[in-house]
Formats: C-alpha cells, structure tokens, sequence
C-alpha cells in the first residue's frame, strides 16, 4: 500500500512538472534573462572591465639589484664588493592617462552590453512569437483534419449505402490523410518552437512540451515618427557606446601622449668594498652610497606619425559616431513604415470575412453530403477557408513582428507595458 501511495505521488509530481511549463509571456522573459547562458556570459564583460579598471590604477614596481664581484686571483686575497641598489621609474601622466582609457573602456563595455540586451530581448520575443504563431496554424490544421476525417467518414457509410462513387469516397479519404499529415508538420513546429524557447530559458530539459499562451494581434496605434525618433536617441546603446569609442579614442591619444613625456629614472644604491690583504695586513673596507637620475633622451619623439595617428583615430570614432546617430534615425523610420503596413495588411482580414468563409464552407459541406454539388467543388472551399486562416493569422505575426522591430529600432526593452501580447 506504502509503495503504491508513494508510485502515485511521484506520478502527481511527474504530472505537475508537465502541466508547469504552460508559460505566459512574462514568466518567458523572466528566465530568459535570468538563466540565458549566453547572456550569463556577456555580463561578465562587466565585471572583466571593472577588473582592468582596477589594474589599471596600480603604480610602476620598484626595482632591486644586487651585484657581488671578486679578484679572479684568490690566493691574494684582493678583496670583494657587494653593491645593493634600489631604482624605479616615475612617469608622469602615464597612470592617469590608463586610468581614463580604462573607465571610458568600462562606460563603452556597459553600452555594448545594453546593445546586446536590446537585441537579445528582440531576438527571444520573435521566438516567442512564432511559438504563438504554431499554436495558431496547429488549431487551423487539427480542426481542419477533424472535419475532413468525419466528411470520410461519412463518405465511407455513403458509399457503402451505394449513395456515391468510389472516387468520390477515395478523395475525400486522400484528402483526410493530408490533412493528417500537415497536422502532424504543424506539431512539428510547434515542438521546435518550444524548444528554441527553452534554450532561450536556458533549459532544455522537457523543453518540447513547453506551451506559451497569448495573442499575436497587437494593438498598439503608432505613434508620430518623431516621438520614435528621439525615443531612439535617448535610449539606443549602440549610439552611446560609439560616443563611448569617442572618449576612449580621446582617452588614449591623452595617453599616448603621455608615454612620450619623458620619464625620470630615480636609483639609490650602497656598495660594500671588503680591502685587499697586502703583506699580511688587510686594508680597510669601505662603504660607499650612490644616489643617481637617469632621464631618457626620446628622440623617437622627433617622429610625428604616432601623433597624427592618434588624431586622425579620435575624427574617425567622431565620425563613426555621426554615422551610428544617421543610422539610428533610418533604421527607425524603416522600422516605423513597415509597422504601418503590416497594420494595413492585418486589418485587410475582418471578422465579417472569417465568418462568411465559414458560412460558405458549412454550406458547401451541405450541399456535398446532400448530392447537390462534387467533392472538388466543396473541397476548394475548404482549401480557401484554410489558406485564409493562415494568411490572417500570417498577417498577425507579422504585423506583431514588425512591431518588436519597431521597439528594437527604437531601444525600448520589450517590457510590452500596453500588453500586447495578453496574458
């Protein structure tokens, strides 16, 4: 009894995780950015340039030498000396020049995250998308077959009765088996979608079973250009991180600059002179301390195509940044039209259409099974019902679709605060 108890619970648990991965947009995104290993790993960009940022900080190292030299000719005893010397380089500017390049690389790596952020949040709407999308084309074809299976069914009893031909029992049998296997292909999709969504979640363990819900049609009116355009500027971090690349362009030509300073080489040293032994008396040692300054001479200076190259760098990420903020602006405007023609192409299929297809098709399917009409005449029907459905629900996707580009090109995070998709 205990085991059979226990065998029911594990069933109820195995039954519980099945039904649990009926999953809402919201929850979607939720693990997506929470247990994407891919984006696990860009976020550590983060914590790497705040690491070279703290290394960049450090100060030159000092350096300590110590010399030991002797007489080739030991029995004479000529004496020995030991020199200890301490020495390190002072540069100036130079740590404060790595510095900057290393904060200004740090703001750029937080914009090239953001950047990354705003596509990988696209990029996993889009996923989810299709999988609604399946969904809708897998209810097209499993009502589809259903109604296809009973018109053989009763085409099997109406033939048996001797009420039709043969051929005409034989289409409608073909045309049942197809439909059966385009629902199959439409399961198909469906699972590979729930599976693309589970590697966005970050796992993929009983991921075809996944099962998001929602709606495809959107309906958020678009809103004047400009308001898409300066929403853009505002928040696309590909812009910012090319203004980033300005500063850090600046930043190094500073450094650069900086490294061709001259530097001032500071040693101290101390040299211990044990004294020759002469005629059996040893003469007195002798300590002596050093203190020296060695300054470079950089003629390398003389050379001015370092410099040139950092200037002509910092009008090139200039530059760049002109182009990023140009190509924001098109993106956006493309983006926008496009949205707008995805509305019109969704709002060309009216509910008053869905339901005179149907109307049409039920009458069609009366007709057949009273005699009135063929099988080919009631089947062209229904193929147009169904390619109707899937050009509505195709028009839907796209016009969701077109939207989340719209989004994209604009920087906004996907947080889909009209509810677009609903829940």
């Amino acid at each position: 009894m205990k085991k059979t108890i226990t065998t029911a619970v594990a069933i109820i648990a195995t039954l519980a995780h099945l039904a649990a991965q009926n999953i809402s947009y919201g929850q979607y995104m939720e693990l997506v950015l929470t247990n994407n290993i891919a984006l696990t790993a860009q976020r550590l960009n983060i914590d790497i340039a705040a690491a070279r940022t703290k290394a960049s900080k450090v100060h030159n190292d000092p350096s300590f030498a110590i010399t030991y030299s002797n007489s080739e000719d030991w029995d004479k005893e000529l004496g020995y000396a030991i020199e200890g010397e301490l020495s390190r380089t002072f540069t100036f500017g130079v740590r404060k020049g790595g510095i900057r390049v290393a904060q200004s690389e740090q703001t750029e790596t937080a914009a090239l995250l953001e950047e990354y952020l705003r596509n990988f949040r696209a990029d996993a709407t889009i996923a989810y998308l299709e999988h609604l999308k399946a969904n809708m084309r897998l209810a097209i074809k499993t009502e589809n077959e259903k109604n296809l299976q009973q018109v053989a069914l009763n085409d099997s009893i109406r033939y048996t009765r001797g009420d039709i031909a043969k051929s005409d029992w034989l289409e409608s049998r073909l045309a049942a088996v197809l439909a059966h296997n385009n629902r199959l292909a439409a399961e198909a999709e469906v699972k590979s979608s729930a599976i693309e969504l589970g590697y966005y979640m970050g796992n993929l363990q009983n991921a075809e079973n996944i099962k998001g819900y929602g709606t495809l049609d959107i309906n958020e009116p678009p809103a004047p250009i400009d308001s898409y355009i300066e929403r853009a500027i505002d928040n696309r971090a590909d812009l910012q991180a090319a203004l980033c690349r300005v500063d850090v362009a600046e930043a190094t030509r500073k450094f650069n600059a900086a490294q061709r300073r001259t530097d001032l080489n500071v040693k101290i040293a101390a040299e211990y002179n044990r004294g020759a032994r002469i005629d059996g008396e040893r003469e007195p040692s002798v300590t002596v301390v050093k203190a020296g300054v060695a300054i470079p001479l950089k003629l390398s200076n003389l050379n001015k195509g370092a410099r040139t190259a950092d200037k002509l760098l910092v009008q090139q990420a200039q530059q760049e940044a002109e182009n990023a903020r140009l190509l924001v602006h098109s993106e956006v405007m493309q983006a926008y039209n496009e949205y707008l023609y995805a509305i019109m192409q969704a709002e060309a299929f009216t509910p008053q259409m869905v339901e005179d297809i149907n109307n049409t098709v039920n009458s069609k399917r009366r007709a057949y099974e009273a005699g009135d009409i063929s099988f080919l005449d009631y089947i062209s029907t229904e193929q147009r019902k169904n390619e109707m459905n899937d050009e509505y629900v195709e028009a839907l996707f796209t016009k969701a679709l077109k939207w989340v580009e719209l989004q994209r090109a604009t920087g906004c995070g996907m947080s889909f605060s009209t509810q677009a998709i609903a829940e």
